[in-house]
């Protein structure tokens, strides 16, 4: 629940950010620095000894989860913001939540989680809840931001599974795990902002989308925020991911939609129709079933 908290606050502040006029890779290089100079004062006092000596006696352990981290904190992070840039707002917030399919598939096949019965019709609901949520009952119409948003999905389920794995395999500190995020992402943000400010045809007609680096300055304190909620998410994410199964943590996370909308109507002055707030039961009734279930013991 903290996760799924933490991470609707840091949804929000990007939307925010983008009502501003923040550009897609300068906010995500700004949020990312900020993230990585957040934690590096948090954990590196504590923690450097130990982040040290995983690099020195378990280099296979460190280049696993860095492999992991790149997918999950590079790919799919630049892959979402890029979707939600393309396409339109209710696209956008239910698609995200199709890493929960993702999520249970890749653990399924990886992590040799269960498959069973009460976990796909609790899926099911969630998404039918997650979908009315997100949409009010409309129609999706199919655009191109969409197929980046689906390949987000699947790298945000395929780094958290492979973090999962290797936590179970070989425990070491959440602190340590997390301050490799930033780190394993930036390289994928730098490549893409290289890519723009040298060659900016190979983006084709999406150059206007991945101009960087001149932010509107009111967009700065946004990025920074979200750095700092970006780290507080990680956090949460992978103790969830140290204590508990893929799938579960994914399926409670569900509860992120609601939270968001929440802060949309408390501090935007957006309103919610009854369909929507029926959805928002069928994801807390889902959510609840999940909790009482046996899907946090696999």
């Amino acid at each position: 629940m903290m996760f799924s908290g933490f991470w609707a606050v840091q949804l929000f502040i990007t939307k925010l950010a983008f009502n501003t006029g923040a550009e897609v890779l300068s906010f995500q290089i700004l949020s990312i620095l900020s993230a990585l100079l957040i934690l590096s004062i948090l954990v590196l006092p504590k923690y450097g000894s130990e982040f040290g000596n995983m690099i020195k006696h378990q280099p296979d352990l460190f280049w696993k989860l860095f492999f992991a981290n790149g997918i999950q904190s590079g790919f799919g992070t630049c892959l979402s913001i890029i979707g939600i840039s393309l396409t339109a707002a209710i696209n956008a917030g239910f698609l995200v939540k199709l890493a929960t399919v993702t999520t249970i598939l890749f653990a399924w096949v990886i992590l040799h989680e269960r498959l069973t019965v009460v976990k796909i019709l609790t899926v099911f609901f969630m998404l039918t809840g997650a979908y009315l949520l997100s949409t009010n009952g409309e129609l999706l119409i199919p655009r191109i931001g969409d197929l980046f948003i689906l390949g987000a999905c699947v790298c945000w389920s395929l780094g958290n599974v492979l973090v999962r794995k290797s936590l179970k395999i070989q425990p070491t500190s959440v602190q340590v795990v997390t301050l490799q995020k930033p780190m394993a992402g930036l390289p994928v943000i730098f490549a893409l902002v290289g890519i723009s400010i040298f060659y900016p045809e190979l983006f084709g007609k999406y150059q206007q989308v991945m101009t960087c680096c001149r932010p509107p300055l009111t967009s700065i304190p946004y990025a920074v925020g979200n750095g700092l909620f970006l780290t507080i998410t990680w956090i949460y994410l992978n103790r969830t991911l140290k204590v508990t199964s893929a799938s579960y943590m994914t399926m409670m996370s569900m509860v992120t939609p609601i939270l968001v909308s929440l802060l949309a109507v408390t501090f935007l002055g957006e309103t919610l129709a009854w369909i929507q707030i029926a959805g928002a039961g069928l994801i807390i009734l889902s959510g609840v079933i999940t909790y009482f279930s046996d899907i946090s013991l696999e």
